[in-house]
């Protein structure tokens, strides 16, 4: 079986101090569905891709995209984090559902949030999805690490 993508949506990049998590999850779960012409019945399994690491203090947000329609209940939902890499780890997710059969239609939503958060914080945050042991005490914080990994590219 081939896999395609059937419909899409996004908020604007940017601040949006009146939107929640679970808000732009919602939106964009629904403008998603009707621009592909699928409903929310019809959808097998959802995959989140969402690195928290302290961004919102809800941390369960896989059962956030169920709000978006009541005919997601009983629906599998599973939120997928792999740092810089979240949105194509929950794409593959679906991927993966798809090949061995067990989903035919899949919703993939990705969300992030860092703006309600202080600029010091974010650095912190993001600095998470490194390997503390060796980057945790890096100059700079999460743009540090990326220094020293360019600074060892181009050596």
């Amino acid at each position: 079986m081939t896999a395609c993508i059937v419909g899409w949506a996004h908020t604007p990049f940017g601040k949006h101090d009146a939107e929640t998590v679970e808000s732009l999850i919602t939106r964009v779960a629904r403008e998603a569905l009707e621009h592909a012409g699928v409903a929310a019945r019809d959808i097998d399994q959802v995959y989140l891709g969402h690195f928290n690491a302290g961004f919102s203090p809800q941390d369960f947000t896989a059962a956030l995209v169920l709000q978006a329609d009541e005919n997601f209940r009983f629906k599998p939902a599973t939120r997928v984090e792999n740092a810089c890499a979240t949105g194509s780890a929950a794409v593959h997710q679906a991927l993966n559902s798809i090949e061995a059969k067990a989903a035919r239609i899949v919703l993939v939503v990705g969300v992030e949030q860092m703006t309600k958060t202080p600029p010091a914080q974010i650095g912190e945050n993001l600095l998470r999805a490194s390997y503390l042991p060796e980057d945790g005490q890096t100059p700079a914080g999460f743009a540090g690490v990326f220094g020293k990994i360019a600074g060892a590219y181009f050596q």
